[in-house]
């Protein structure tokens, strides 16, 4: 025996003995070689031993070893690491232990004290592990988590798996428990004698997803308990049953596909049951439903066609068994208002000098008592924008087809079709003075069926009008830089006269039923945003935008708009509630305040006589330190004669109790009435690996026989494994 200090590899003598090794089993070169590095090298010849010591690494290949303590032997090729191990294999994770034997190429061996990290920060742990030369582990008195342990051993994660036996399977892509138990804080909470769950590297696998609870008034003590089909690598389907305890279970699905030229998803649920209210059952039991779907397909980069479905068995479905009345499947391109759904087919297409869509669409309501057949069949609604080519000097030249067809089965039918030019050129002037000029051209088509209340033909009209506008829009912006930031000062003028419209020419307002003004519309070329009104005449608008942006978070950033609107003749087009309904519109006043963690944003509307406030609009926030709070007052002040005024608050704060646990409380409460109608209360916990939400909810509203409804949601996410939660 004898002694080396070397702080250098002794590597010739190392690939020379695992060659010699492998002369009658493989080819000479079938191995890779060993190299080794250490402080200390003890060359034990008698027992046919190497013995490294003092910041040993070992490589072969792309596996290296770390220990405090090698033991080698050339002529088997295996390996004893002891005292702080550590092996890396490529751009896996690091595996540790406290002493290992590996095979001679380092891939299969027996480790003890052993630990590793798993992909997406999961970690395992056992007393025992024997890994095998596919890669897989099986753990003896093992534990799974994705929470950070401490480096001394002290205290207990969040949560762990802790197992007899666990096997992570890469073949399967999936970890296997024998007496399996979960643990929180280091209590056993759930026990199974068998457990598995995907592997941490793949992305999708089947099996069941972690539970949804709920309680409510109306529906009791909710348990869903999803299961996820991975059918291929391009589609999934979650079948989830749902146990409710006040009425008969359901089940929901939801399926995905991706294809080479789109996608498409549905969700759907189904139940048989009798209606209910807050004073119990009626009718006969039936299958009550819904269903929302999508598709998209790319016919070529530019050009598409989709279509969007949204559909259930009765107005209150969704209400009742707490799904979403605005889905975020099935919305196509057109969107309805609130509580509407709709079912879209379309084609659209866009390019760098074009727009275009086509589509139908039915429209149906869940306003209790609405009446469906009164409700439009919209087919087709398209419209083609296009810019024309034209001189970079001579300004922009776009033109504009449109057309809209609606056909009720109890009411009036409606059928337009519209062509337009429109040209508009910016210039800068002297002095820095926004000059542009513009000017619109359209012919619209009409065709109008007029009916009773009987459903019978009363008359139609047939009529096309000729439009036509000009105008021009300019600002004068001033600007100052300071040391503290700079000051502008933008006042804006906007001037425009277009034709008139005869009173045989005004069609049924079928797109423009909604007309208010602030800063942005105030000078638009046509307010009304659709085509079926016209803003005729002459008319001025005119505002003043001062603006600070300060160089400093501590000093405040600000933006005030005052601006309103002067008829120039005695037209009015527009009617009571939208600001524009007298020979000079209402003051549109707002502003704006940024400074450290508050801002606060309000938009409002005042009479031009009275100074009455008509509308306001005002958003605040404040976040420091720890707690957090929002703000919002809304105030619509009836200006016609049968309408009640709207003014409601909505508030929301939270307060963070510790790194970890946070509480917080929302409500939204109609100033009118005086009555809160909804409120929110909720505990929350969160760190590296969970997230925990308990939330109660009040909503106070009576729609249709439908009361207020309460719950108590239970929101649980284990980082890696899934989520608990409510839908």
């Amino acid at each position: 025996m004898r002694s080396l200090m070397t702080a250098c590899a002794v590597a010739a003598l190392l690939t020379a003995g695992a060659k010699a090794q492998a002369v009658g089993d493989a080819a000479p070169d079938a191995r890779e070689p060993v190299y080794l590095e250490a402080g200390v090298l003890i060359d034990d010849r008698d027992n046919q031993r190497l013995f490294a010591r003092e910041n040993v690494r070992m490589q072969s290949g792309e596996r290296t070893l770390f220990a405090d303590e090698i033991e080698y032997n050339p002529q088997t090729g295996r390996v004893i690491a002891r005292g702080n191990v550590r092996l890396f294999q490529g751009d896996e994770p690091a595996t540790l232990a406290e002493s290992i034997e590996l095979d001679s190429e380092m891939s299969e061996g027996v480790a003890y004290g052993f630990a590793t990290l798993l992909e997406n920060d999961g970690k395992a742990a056992a007393s025992v592990a024997v890994r095998r030369a596919d890669g897989s582990l099986e753990m003896t008195r093992g534990y799974y988590t994705a929470c950070d342990l401490c480096e001394d051993g002290s205290g207990s994660p969040t949560w762990r798996l802790r197992a007899s036996r666990v096997t992570r399977d890469l073949d399967d892509q999936m970890i296997y428990y024998r007496n399996v138990r979960l643990e929180i804080l280091g209590a056993p909470i759930l026990y199974a004698p068998i457990f598995a769950h995907a592997d941490p590297s793949t992305p999708r696998r089947s099996g069941f997803l972690i539970p949804s609870v709920d309680f409510s008034n109306r529906l009791g003590f909710s348990y869903k308990q999803p299961y996820l089909w991975v059918i291929s690598p391009h589609s999934d389907l979650v079948v989830a049953p749902r146990y409710m305890s006040e009425v008969n279970p359901s089940l929901e699905l939801q399926y995905r596909r991706r294809f080479y030229s789109g996608e498409f998803a549905f969700s759907g649920s189904a139940t048989y049951e009798q209606e209910f209210d807050e004073d119990g059952f009626f009718g006969a039991e039936e299958l009550r439903w819904h269903t929302f779907a999508e598709g998209r397909f790319n016919f070529t980069p530019r050009w598409r066609w989709g279509f969007g479905v949204q559909a259930t068995s009765g107005d209150l479905y969704l209400r009742r068994y707490d799904f979403s009345e605005s889905p975020d499947i099935g919305r196509g391109i057109y969107e309805m208002p609130n509580r509407n759904l709709a079912s879209q087919i379309y084609l659209q297409g866009q390019g760098q000098n074009y727009y275009s869509d086509i589509a139908a669409i039915r429209v149906t309501s869940l306003f209790e008592g609405q009446n469906d057949d009164a409700l439009p069949h919209i087919a087709p609604i398209g419209q083609l924008l296009t810019d024309l080519p034209f001189p970079d000097w001579a300004g922009l030249l776009e033109s504009e087809l449109s057309t809209a067809n609606l056909v009720r089965e109890d009411g009036d039918d409606y059928l337009r079709a519209s062509a337009g030019l429109r040209w508009n050129r910016s210039t800068i002037l002297p002095l820095g003075v926004r000059f542009e000029p513009y000017a619109i051209g359209r012919i619209d088509a009409y065709a109008v069926t007029e009916t009773d209340g009987a459903g019978v033909e009363t008359g139609s009209r047939n009529f096309t009008r000729a439009l036509g506008a000009v105008g021009t829009d300019i600002s004068w912006p001033f600007a100052r830089m300071d040391s503290w930031g700079q000051t502008i000062i933008a006042p804006r003028v906007h001037l425009v006269s277009a034709t008139g419209v005869d009173d045989g020419e005004r069609p049924p307002n079928e797109d423009s039923q909604i007309v208010d003004i602030d800063s942005v519309s105030l000078f638009s070329r046509n307010r009304a945003g659709g085509y079926d009104l016209w803003e005729n005449g002459q008319r001025a608008d005119v505002g003043m935008l001062l603006e600070l942006d300060t160089v400093s978070e501590w000093l405040p950033d600000a933006e005030v708009f005052a601006g309103r609107s002067y008829r120039l003749d005695n037209e009015v087009p527009f009617g009571a509630g939208t600001g524009l309904d007298n020979e000079n519109s209402d003051w549109v006043a707002e502003f704006g305040i940024d400074l450290a963690g508050f801002s606060i944003d309000s938009r409002n509307r005042f009479d031009s006589e009275s100074g009455r406030l008509n509308r306001s609009d005002v958003r605040g926030t404040f976040s420091a330190w720890r707690v957090g709070s929002a703000l919002r007052y809304t105030k619509l002040t009836a200006e016609a004669p049968g309408q009640n005024d709207d003014e409601e608050i909505a508030a929301s704060v939270s307060f963070e109790l510790t790194d970890r646990w946070s509480v917080g409380a929302a409500a939204r409460r109609d100033l009118d009435t005086d009555e809160t109608r909804t409120a929110q209360a909720s505990l929350s916990y969160e760190d590296e690996c969970t997230r925990l939400d308990i939330i109660y909810e009040r909503e106070n509203y009576n729609i249709g026989n439908l009361g207020p409804r309460t719950s108590v949601r239970f929101q649980l996410t284990l980082f890696t494994l899934g989520a608990l939660q409510d839908d």
